[in-house]
């Protein structure tokens, strides 16, 4: 009894050629690009699944909800969840060589799935994109000798507020009320 052969498309090109401009003879699409070796792969996956949430968040999580309790469900999380979705996604994407849409073809019921991870992605792109803009704007207003945000201007009280915050106390007229 011999092994069966996988789908066409979820074979795995065997050629070592990064140039993606040659056109092959599926469907005359280009060939994708593969790892050149075993560092630039780990070097991505940690790029991929180390962001600024790990970075900034992640001690902000745990100082407001316990410190090091905290670790213990995540953690659990971590290894119940988080891991093995990362791995699944890294081996199906090596594995088939396919983009998020054309790999969910091996599931028909799950082909939803690609096309919601690519306007996930789009959404964090946008998202990030306005981080860094933020950054970049405050980056290179803070080399002015000015500050604008420096001092509190007429539309502020006298400790730079906006609006009145505190308690409000609102009396009805009786005779407006019926």
């Amino acid at each position: 009894m011999g092994i069966l052969p996988l789908p066409r498309f979820l074979r795995c090109s065997k050629k070592k050629s990064v140039d993606i401009t040659t056109e092959t003879a599926n469907n005359g699409e280009p060939e994708r690009e593969l790892w050149a070796n075993k560092a630039d792969y780990l070097l991505s996956m940690v790029g991929y699944g180390v962001g600024l949430g790990n970075v900034w968040r992640f001690p902000y999580l745990c100082f407001k909800h316990g410190g090091g309790a905290f670790l213990i469900p995540y953690v659990i999380m971590l290894a119940l969840a988080g891991l093995p979705l990362f791995f699944l996604e890294c081996s199906i994407g090596q594995f088939g060589s396919l983009g998020p849409i054309a790999i969910w073809r091996m599931v028909p019921l799950f082909q939803g799935i690609g096309v919601t991870m690519v306007l996930i992605s789009g959404l964090v792109t946008i998202y990030y994109n306005v981080i860094v803009a933020y950054s970049l704007y405050y980056l290179f207003a803070s080399f002015n000798s000015y500050l604008p945000w420096s001092q509190c201007f007429h539309w502020a009280d006298s400790k730079c507020r906006d609006g009145i915050s505190g308690l409000c106390n609102v009396t009805l007229d009786n005779a407006t009320v019926q």
